[in-house]
């Protein structure tokens, strides 16, 4: 369909927490505000779009109620995938023989499934011919640079089979995908189309946002998508620095300004904190203008000289071990204690998971330390290597860290299926096996293979789990569900379980009955005190609660310390966070532990053990 309109798409990206709602919603308010009729959809699982526009959403086109060129869409991964099953399946009901309809059902209902049916949707929206402007607020930027591949790589592997004289992918055959690769081709063309495209950075001043922005730039060049602009925000306004602590704060703002200012030679717009939440019309219209006609240009920003005297900082006294806390976090009558940091993008859940780890392993309790996180930065944190092998933390005898690598994971899962297949089937079937192995819906199996088998292991008294952001984690922790429903399916329509299905099925119970046991699992998790974190957390909460899993902790993270409150800036920022502990107090019934921002970030070992003491007493 030919675009009238010349259609330009905006999308904004980073590590989760750093304010690209915010930013993406207050463009599109800028922008429909100048008459263009705009567009603004949210790929994350976890959107809160809904609470920066304060009305409903969902999953369709919803008229913003304040502006008459201002059209949201939340897209819901589940009704995504009901939609792509439908779409899939209707056009083959009574054409072709009804067992051939059952095992294509059935393939659909493989959890993979909902990848393949979130980016079908997404390509959707990259040939958009309704709007002037259409704006993307992505998911945090591991995931999100794994969706702008997949249009990529399944137009390869379309190409591939199909060259290959109508081979088969795990989607079905090539011949009947020419339709999707021609919409992949065009999605493709669309993003690297730099007078069209632009993507959006956005970031905060510090260490691991930095890095992601710079890996996910390096990533995006790879894809031949140039046209990028970077966003710092939440830059502390110099007027309000008027105490020791703020200072400090602010100096280490300006040195990491002057590291990006290096780094990077693309656009660069710096944002202030504000001092309360931006959500609801007026101030989403303040900061689009502010975005678009008032903001300061890296280059022009002049930094202050300050000098910092650390004897003056009073964060308050370190708590006593709480005897009600104890018990969540290290093991109890003899069985293992496994933890889960979750929470919105951007709220700390790796420095927490981290701190709590050096925490526990103080104890004397043999732990792990892994994350889940594509996007997660344990290396800077700890300041050592840190790999997809558990690796001992230096200067400590109890405490190891380990991160899922997607890439070898995929390498392992492949050769491990291909092994087995090797064993049972002829070279033909081995070969399609291998194909299929080729989708781009292995890495989610791999990843998940990699997540039981460490969920699994008897050789750490506590594994604590640095979780991807809360979409994400909450695929991860329904899929052991999903896949032993899956097996009960596939038992029920043909003649019966593998010897590899048993196994596995095995493993799935042991993991569900595990994170259902609050005697041997503690799920955690992490917000500041405003309403988005909030309101994500009571989702995901409920959402847990549906498969069987309580919550046993909340964190309440960068609590402003009561000594540095010294000016009517600082006073509104801590009148918002007392109102929103108290709303936690009011909706959560799990102990909250709270952690005070501190003065430095929480990067290298003393920083850790003191964010530990500071959470779970000494």
């Amino acid at each position: 369909m030919k675009n009238n309109m010349n259609t330009k798409f905006y999308f904004f990206s980073g590590k989760g927490g750093v304010g690209k709602t915010t930013m993406a919603a207050s463009s599109a308010v800028y922008f429909a505000g100048l008459g263009k009729k705009t567009l603004i959809v949210t790929t994350d699982p976890a959107s809160n779009l809904a609470d920066v526009f304060e009305q409903k959403i969902g999953h369709k086109i919803t008229k913003i109620k304040t502006n008459e060129n201002l059209f949201a869409m939340e897209l819901d991964p589940d009704v995504a995938t009901a939609e792509y099953k439908e779409r899939t399946l209707s056009p083959l009901r009574g054409l072709i023989p009804e067992e051939s309809f059952v095992v294509l059902e059935e393939q659909l209902n493989s959890p993979c499934t909902a990848e393949m049916a979130a980016f079908d949707r997404f390509t959707d929206f990259l040939q958009e011919p309704k709007y002037e402007i259409v704006i993307f607020d992505t998911a945090p930027t591991g995931h999100t640079l794994r969706l702008l591949e997949l249009p990529v790589e399944w137009s390869g592997v379309i190409e591939k089979a199909a060259k290959e004289g109508g081979g088969e992918t795990c989607i079905g055959p090539a011949a009947a995908l020419s339709e999707s690769k021609a919409k992949f081709d065009q999605a493709i063309a669309a993003m690297r189309d730099t007078s069209r495209t632009t993507f959006v950075f956005v970031l905060r001043p510090e260490v691991t946002p930095i890095y992601e922005a710079e890996r996910s730039i390096a990533e995006l060049l790879k894809l031949k998508i140039t046209s990028q602009e970077l966003i710092i925000n939440g830059i502390y306004p110099q007027d309000v620095c008027n105490n020791p602590f703020m200072l400090a704060r602010l100096a280490k703002q300006q040195e990491f300004l002057g590291i990006i200012k290096n780094k990077f030679s693309i656009p660069i717009t710096l944002i202030e904190l504000e001092p309360g939440e931006i959500k609801g019309e007026k101030s989403l219209i303040k900061m689009g203008k502010k975005l678009h006609e008032q903001a300061l240009k890296l280059k022009d920003y002049q930094p202050v000289k300050i000098t910092i005297d650390k004897s003056k900082f009073t964060l308050g006294d370190i708590p006593k071990v709480d005897e009600k806390i104890k018990p969540l976090l290290i093991p109890q009558n003899s069985k293992r204690r496994t933890i889960f940091f979750a929470g919105k993008g951007g709220v700390g859940k790796t420095s927490v998971a981290a701190a709590t780890g050096l925490w526990i392993a103080e104890q004397g309790y043999k732990t792990l330390l892994l994350t889940t996180d594509p996007a997660s930065h344990l290396s800077q944190i700890f300041e050592q290597d840190v790999n997809d092998k558990p690796t001992l933390i230096k200067g400590e005898k109890s405490l190891w860290a380990c991160r899922i690598d997607p890439v070898k994971a995929v390498a392992e899962y492949k050769e491990k299926i291909l092994v087995e297949a090797r064993q049972k089937y002829d070279k033909q079937r081995v070969i399609a096996i291998e194909e299929e192995l080729n989708s781009p819906c292995t890495e989610e199996m791999a990843t998940f293979e990699k997540f039981i088998d460490f969920a699994t292991r008897k050789d750490f008294e506590v594994i604590v789990f640095d979780t991807a952001p809360t979409g994400h984690t909450l695929r991860l922790l329904e899929l052991p569900v999903d896949w032993s429903k899956q097996i009960e399916i596939k038992t029920f329509t043909s003649t019966g379980e593998t010897e590899i299905d048993k196994i596995t099925k095995s493993r799935f119970k042991e993991v569900i009955d595990m994170i259902q046991d609050i005697n041997q699992t503690t799920f955690s998790f992490v917000m500041y005190p405003e309403s988005t974190p909030i309101e994500e957390a009571a989702r995901a909460m409920d959402e847990l609660l549906a498969i069987g899993v309580p919550t046993s902790l909340v964190v309440a993270n960068f609590i402003l310390p009561k000594s540095i409150i010294t000016n009517d800036y600082l006073r509104q920022r801590k009148t918002m966070q007392e109102k929103y502990l108290v709303e936690m107090e009011r909706r959560f019934t799990s102990p909250i532990v709270e952690l005070p921002l501190l003065v430095d970030d929480l990067i290298g070992k003393d920083n850790l053990m003191l964010a530990g003491h500071m959470l779970y007493g000494k």
